[in-house]
């Protein structure tokens, strides 16, 4: 898998769109679409042309957790032969949130039209955890996970290498957010239920959880140095200090994600294990 995706880059200019919040006050489809290779993650997958104004129109690389994976069921006719998609590699980050879970089986944690469709697996269980001890963190003990887009980039500079040149845009590890908080509904209890706190990332996922699940500071520092050290161009949409940024309707017609690993039907296997 890392020689198909060194080959895919080989003296490519490389970049990664993030999630943050901010990226929709600012239009860069067309910077972002400059560059050879487009990395986008999660429900970047599912926006509309109105968002791909901010977000860029082109895909060639697509990370999801199992979390976001549900976002392929919904655009799987693009991923055919003639869809916009239809070039796309799939890859996926095993969840950081299952290593006390005996014998975990990822299929069984992500819809089975992409386990059909084919995907390429990122770390291993053992490099996730080797990985992140090289940062202080014990993922084994830790309230808090590495992201998406944090695990991609030290994938890539750890693991590729290959690359003309590796950008990022649209991360500032959740520094912005907004006030906007979206209300869903709850099919186990019948309720509505609103996001716990503001969410960072422009669609607006709902969160049980009244804290972040991810270490911004560990995170932030270590691409820090990557920019610093010239191993990637770190594009900053305005600064890092913490933001609310004005909702202006960008995911009104966005379905709603409750994240909250408790309601996943492994949750009670996981809780024993620990």
């Amino acid at each position: 898998m890392e020689k198909y995706i060194k080959e895919l880059v080989k003296n490519k200019s490389v970049i990664f769109v993030g999630n943050s919040v901010e990226i929709m006050a600012h239009k860069n489809k067309d910077f972002i679409d400059s560059h050879d290779i487009v990395v986008k993650f999660g429900r970047a997958l599912e926006a509309t042309e109105e968002q791909e104004e901010s977000l860029g129109s082109k895909c060639d690389i697509w990370i999801t957790g199992q979390f976001r994976s549900h976002a392929f069921k919904k655009k799987m006719e693009e991923f055919k032969p003639g869809g916009k998609f239809e070039k796309t590699t799939i890859l996926i980050n095993r969840s950081r949130g299952n290593f006390k879970v005996k014998e975990f089986v990822i299929e069984k944690h992500i819809c089975e039209e992409l386990i059909k469709y084919g995907y390429k697996q990122m770390y291993t269980d053992k490099e996730i955890i080797d990985t992140m001890k090289v940062y202080d963190m014990d993922v084994l003990t830790s309230k808090q996970r590495p992201s998406t887009g944090f695990l991609a980039i030290a994938w890539f500079i750890e693991k590729i290498k290959t690359y003309k040149s590796l950008s990022i845009i649209g991360f500032d590890f959740f520094a912005k957010s907004t006030v906007t908080r979206r209300v869903g509904h709850n099919k186990k209890t019948g309720k509505e239920e609103i996001s716990a706190h503001d969410p960072h990332s422009w669609h607006l996922p709902i969160y049980a959880r009244p804290h972040s699940a991810h270490s911004h500071h560990l995170e932030e520092q270590f691409v820090s140095w990557l920019a610093r050290t010239g191993q990637l161009t770190w594009h900053i949409l305005s600064d890092l200090s913490e933001k609310k940024i004005k909702y202006t309707g960008w995911a009104k017609n966005m379905p709603m994600v409750i994240c909250s690993p408790e309601r996943t039907k492994y949750y009670k296997k996981r809780i024993k294990a620990t």
